[in-house]
């Protein structure tokens, strides 16, 4: 898929156009959100490709409250990659994945992210409580 700049203009994403672009080109970045409905921060970040020589895009996600915080990290192949690169791009697109065997129907972005992030071979949670 080609990509510019100006094809993210209309995406609504949880991420910035910036983001997406560097998510696309697996370089490194970071970014920072506050959500006040939920007092809490979270941070998406960029690390680049996996220093294994996998050709995998290691992405990191991090969720903070006040009793604790959750890491997931994710190591994207480059057709997982595509996959959540495309739902970025058209977040709000009704989409369903099957998770665990459960249909899970809902805004494009959020479902894809779900069905990563519920498949061990591609990413992991740790968490701590405070």
């Amino acid at each position: 898929m080609y990509f510019t700049a100006a094809s993210c203009v209309e995406a609504k994403s949880r991420y910035s156009q910036d983001f997406i672009r560097h998510f696309y080109q697996c370089k490194p970045y970071r970014e920072s959100t506050f959500n006040t409905a939920y007092n809490s921060n979270s941070t998406y970040e960029i690390k680049g490709f996996a220093p294994d020589g996998s050709g995998k895009c290691v992405y990191v996600e991090t969720n903070s409250w006040m009793r604790g915080s959750n890491v997931t990290t994710c190591y994207f192949d480059e057709k997982n990659q595509k996959e959540y690169f495309n739902a970025m791009m058209s977040p709000d697109k009704q989409g369903s994945v099957l998770v665990k065997g459960m249909p899970v129907v809902g805004k494009n972005e959020d479902v894809v992210f779900l069905k990563f992030f519920n498949n061990s071979k591609v990413c992991n949670t740790v968490g701590n409580k405070y």
